[in-house]
């Protein structure tokens, strides 16, 4: 793709969301008044069809009746819902794949990249997520799946539970991090895989949260900012970051896993762009340890007039990129760029990609609970309708730990 500046042609974005968790975040998108880049390009899946009414219902409360609604909206496999079981939403998702790939086409003509959207302590997205992915990127046979399909670059969210869930749920996102950032045979899944942890999100907040909200719609929200940040990448610039950007050289390096991290409504009367670097390095989705990061984006929003100032040019953005990864200690490659908005003139946003750090502060969170229920798989206690084999499982675990101890060399 070009590194030309762009006007009015965008990185064509589709959203695809599997689960409840998944849904929540992607209908957000319906209720905001453009998404450039997206459009109407949303596909909301799950295996229960009250969750989906549900998720129906949410957006016509905001959005008013409309009949194509349901038209994003679909429901997969033979259950009725997966549980929390992620293998039960994998089998679900594998025995319905050529409806979901004709889904996914009725409201995606055509995509440049799909972004894929779950939570990954639950059953259903975090089962059918990374297979869908795996299907997509190793070709289909089914009469869905169409020629375009074949170039689409496959980028993930996935939203890690709350440290206090059971320990069912951080088994599964465990095993959902590793099949996300692998396929069974070791090979790369997911060309970007974009982390975040809810415990850690919901602590970044500032008071204004509405007492009256479901609980994760503020870490929804913020889910939202940070990916319209990084997708603005892709349209009006002084300097294009495109998808293709996000995932040649971390696919290159082996190490692609990323994490946002944002500040937005920055005053540019008084902050300068080094400071707005190191407020939104504080503000990274997961806990980490941003020395350790192998590969960097930053993406300035900025309004049209101080984007034309000499202090917010794209050579500018780049230097304070590159002064503020010194003083951090950051040796990683990477690209910076000044996206331009119709904002407010003296309020600017940074988005910060921060990929291939070490995962273990986020692991760590995880992986007591983690043994403890495989512990309980091993004495044969047996959840759902479907069962995680031995060899299975040592493949999950093994992928994750080469792609720990890769990124560790």
């Amino acid at each position: 793709m070009s590194h030309t500046q762009r006007t009015d042609t965008y990185t064509r974005w589709a959203v695809i969301a599997s689960g409840e968790g998944g849904g929540r975040i992607a209908s957000q998108f319906f209720s905001r008044r453009e998404n450039p880049g997206v459009e109407d390009r949303i596909l909301v899946m799950n295996t229960n069809r009250t969750d989906i009414r549900n998720t129906i219902d949410r957006l016509e409360n905001t959005l008013g009746d409309s009949d194509s609604l349901g038209d994003h909206a679909m429901v997969f496999g033979s259950d009725e819902g997966a549980g929390n079981v992620f293998a039960d939403g994998e089998r679900l998702a594998e025995e319905s794949i050529d409806e979901i790939i004709r889904s996914i086409r009725g409201v995606v003509p055509t995509a440049d990249a799909f972004m894929h959207m779950a939570t990954l302590g639950g059953g259903t997205g975090n089962g059918s997520i990374p297979y869908t992915i795996r299907t997509f990127k190793n070709g289909s046979d089914s009469d869905a799946y169409e020629p375009w399909m074949e170039d689409v670059i496959h980028a993930a969210i996935g939203v890690w539970p709350y440290e206090d869930e059971p320990p069912q749920q951080q088994f599964n996102a465990v095993c959902g991090l590793s099949r996300l950032l692998r396929m069974p045979d070791g090979t790369q899944n997911a060309d970007m895989v974009l982390l975040g942890a809810n415990t850690h999100i919901a602590q970044m907040g500032n008071g204004d949260d509405d007492p009256h909200g479901h609980p994760n719609d503020i870490v929804n929200e913020r889910l939202i900012e940070a990916f319209d940040l990084m997708i603005s990448a892709g349209r009006e610039t002084q300097g294009v970051i495109d998808v293709q950007d996000y995932v040649s050289v971390p696919s290159q390096i082996g190490a692609y896993h990323f994490t946002p991290a944002i500040a937005t409504d920055m005053n540019a009367n008084v902050y300068d762009l080094e400071y707005m670097f190191e407020k939104a390095a504080e503000n990274a989705f997961v806990p980490m340890d941003v020395s350790t990061t192998k590969t960097a984006f930053a993406i300035v929003r900025a309004p049209r007039g101080l984007a034309s100032d000499e202090e917010f040019s794209e050579n500018a953005v780049n230097s304070a990129f590159e002064s503020w990864k010194r003083d951090r200690g950051i040796d990683a490659p990477g690209m910076s760029t000044v996206s331009i908005t119709d904002g407010a003139r003296d309020k600017v946003d940074v988005l910060l990609l921060l990929g291939g750090f070490d995962l273990e502060p986020l692991l760590d969170r995880s992986w007591d609970a983690f043994e403890t229920h495989k512990t309980r798989l091993e004495r044969g206690r047996r959840l759902g309708n479907a069962s995680i084999a031995a060899d299975q499982m040592t493949r999950i675990e093994e992928n994750l730990d080469e792609y720990i101890r890769f990124l560790e060399e």
